[in-house]
């Protein structure tokens, strides 16, 4: 086949096998889809060409063969999905640079006849894949590749289930060292906030204990100066009664020396001292008021700058023994008109029992 020339694929089949050896097909000229076109082709020679990796779509396109001739190409490697090519029962790979076969090749199970001469191959070896003398030979080389790879697929398998297993050992592992190191994380934020909460109520109750204290304080200074107020208002309430007893006494006094002189005076002297005993009276009233009066005056004063509510009471009580003197005098000046008469009329009486 001349270099650029195109195949007709259908030229090349004859009955239910297509025949393209020797047409100097390369990786890049075989023409996949015009064979996978073409499903009556169910047996295809590739031998004697320079195929050295086949394409990427050979194998899901020609899933409809049972026999494939690749010997004598170069091929350096068969696809990992060349275990796909189910149907497959006879494949000649000899004359190629195979050193070794896909594990998928285990997968080939309707495969009878095979032929892997001329290989470096080191997986697997020799003595599996044996001479390939005669058909014979190539039926057990198949049998016995077969064998080996599933046995290799068996242990590829396990291993891959062991390390799918140490996978997800390590991964619940990891899995569980999280939560251990979110459980602590939470932990420590759960001390946090009580550390916290535990200060706030120390704060609180230091504040309520200040507050409190203050107001024991507050409590104990107007209780200090609530009974010296309450004694001076005493002292104050206890000498008004003084203050008045003094009063009356002095009137009584007066009461006293005003009748004892209408007795013991004449009726004439009587009626002739009258209008100046009244006014001597009256003197004696005006000096015991003018003795009290400034006396009360100073006292209210002195109050004055240490009770000023005391100072009202103090003078309703000037004003009121100032009201009781003036009474006083009037009742002394009405006892003595009074103990005149009266002496009068015993006197008259006297002198009639003398005759």
């Amino acid at each position: 086949m001349s270099k650029g020339k195109k195949i007709v694929v259908k030229d090349y089949l004859e009955g239910d096998e297509f025949d393209l050896s020797l047409q100097g097909l390369t990786n890049s000229t075989l023409p996949v889809k015009e064979i996978a076109a073409i499903k009556k082709g169910k047996k295809l020679d590739l031998s004697k060409n320079q195929i050295s990796i086949l394409p990427d779509n050979f194998v899901w396109s020609m899933g409809h063969l049972v026999k494939l001739d690749l010997s004598a190409n170069g091929l350096s490697e068969l696809p990992d999905n060349f275990g796909n090519l189910s149907l497959l029962q006879h494949l000649d790979l000899f004359n190629n640079k195979l050193s070794s076969l896909p594990v998928g090749f285990y997968k080939l199970k309707l495969l009878k006849w095979l032929d892997l001469k001329e290989n470096p191959l080191e997986y697997p070896g020799q003595e599996i894949v044996g001479l390939c003398r005669n058909d014979n030979e190539c039926r057990t080389c198949a049998l016995q590749v077969l064998d080996f790879m599933k046995k290799e697929n068996a242990d590829q398998e396990k291993k891959r289930q062991k390390e799918l297993e140490v996978k997800r050992a390590k991964k619940a592992a990891l899995k569980k060292e999280l939560e251990r190191l979110e459980e602590l994380e939470n932990q420590e934020k759960r001390r946090i906030k009580q550390e916290e909460k535990a200060k706030e109520k120390a704060k609180r109750r230091a504040e309520f204990e200040k507050k409190k204290s203050e107001e024991q304080k507050e409590e104990s200074s107007q209780k200090s100066t609530s009974p010296s107020k309450t004694t001076t208002d005493q002292k104050s309430s206890s000498s008004l009664p003084d203050l008045k007893s003094v009063s009356l006494v002095a009137a009584l006094v007066l009461l006293i020396v005003a009748v004892s002189l209408a007795v013991i005076l004449k009726p004439d002297f009587v009626n002739q001292q009258y209008a100046g005993l009244k006014v001597v009276t009256s003197d004696v009233l005006s000096r015991v008021g003018d003795v009290m009066n400034p006396f009360l005056t100073s006292f209210n004063s002195h109050l004055q700058t240490h009770a000023p509510n005391i100072q009202k009471s103090i003078q309703s009580t000037v004003e009121l023994l100032q009201e009781m003197l003036v009474i006083c005098g009037d009742t002394i000046k009405l006892g003595y008109d009074l103990a005149v008469q009266e002496f009068k009329v015993f006197s008259t009486y006297v002198q009639k029992a003398s005759f």
